[in-house]
């Protein structure tokens, strides 16, 4: 939903016959998920890399309704810094390291190392149960399961995927877990912790039922491959945080369908800071959404240091993995 503008004038006649040269532009009121008012901390800045310490809750880049709400672009509003590469990405939800190239020869330099595997790349998560006192290791491969999603899943022809485990603390209930990964799988530790049998505590995607009874440990689901990606993808779809329109801007865009002239006009020159919070033809502030739940903004997974024989980056514990 939103404005047409053909050549700069707002178009509201459907029987307009476009002409070559004409230039269309769509003006939406445009909406963000909300995130967590939190900081990002400069680590590290020379004049060919910045390194940041990643707040939970902002997505690295831009992706579906998040534009502005991302690291990049909070960088970019806040302090900025444009034109930074993305070396490696952290999820939405966790928070630590995260570097950025300033140019292309740093850019290729940095993931020439990554992929040659020189990166030592150490996390620590808060999971659910007593983790053992001995080291875990676990090499199972990891796959897709919701492709759509990025959900994936243990599967004998996944990609090949090496996660160690050893316990810092526990407090009878849940237990804090330092993790090296030798490789760098979407999800590999959120995936292993699961198989393990010790799930993320509040992991939205992997630490549910619909897993299994076990929720996933051993991969043992109860259930083949194709009813568990359909429990998962119905479980995580997003039509689950989707609200009914208010029945008065239903009615309100019958009106504005049969009679166009009762659009408002707007002027394409105005700035976004100018724009009304409000806009009539915007569904989205038509609806009342719903409240969303801690656990969508943190995930108790934290990227505590990357380094390799010629760097080392790294933060303080969070919060949440001291022990009191």
């Amino acid at each position: 939903m939103g404005r047409i503008y053909v050549n700069g004038e707002q178009m509201t006649d459907v029987d307009y016959v476009m002409k070559n040269g004409d230039r269309v532009e769509h003006w939406v009121h445009r909406h963000e998920h909300p995130v967590r008012d939190l900081p990002i901390r400069i680590i590290s800045e020379t004049d060919d890399l910045l390194v940041i310490e990643k707040p939970p809750s902002l997505p690295v880049h831009t992706c579906g309704q998040y534009a502005i709400h991302t690291v990049l672009g909070q960088l970019r509003e806040n302090e900025g810094k444009t034109g930074l590469r993305v070396l490696h990405r952290l999820d939405r939800a966790t928070s630590g390291v995260l570097l950025f190239a300033k140019n292309y020869e740093t850019d290729l330099e940095f993931k020439t190392t990554l992929k040659q595997g020189e990166w030592s790349k150490e996390y620590v998560c808060k999971v659910d149960g007593v983790f053992p006192d001995e080291e875990q290791v676990c090499e199972q491969p990891i796959g897709p399961l919701v492709i759509s999603m990025g959900i994936q899943c243990v599967r004998h022809d996944g990609k090949d995927a090496k996660s160690t485990f050893r316990k810092l603390w526990s407090d009878g209930t849940h237990s804090v877990v330092q993790v090296h990964i030798e490789t760098g799988r979407t999800h590999q530790i959120r995936v292993h912790s699961q198989f393990l049998g010790y799930p993320i505590v509040g992991d939205q995607l992997y630490n549910s039922t619909v897993w299994g009874p076990t929720r996933g440990k051993n991969a043992e689901y109860q259930k083949g491959f194709d009813e568990l990606c359909e429990d998962v993808r119905n479980t995580h779809k997003s039509e689950n945080w989707h609200e009914k329109p208010n029945p008065e801007f239903e009615r309100r865009m019958e009106n504005l369908a049969s009679d166009s002239t009762d659009i408002t006009p707007e002027s394409p020159g105005i700035s976004s800071q100018e724009r009304p919070e409000f806009d009539e033809i915007c569904q989205k502030c038509n609806v009342e959404s719903k409240k969303v739940p801690d656990s969508h903004f943190q995930l108790f997974l934290h990227c505590l240091k990357y380094e390799t024989p010629k760097w080392c980056y790294k933060t303080e514990l969070p919060e949440w993995a001291v022990q009191k």
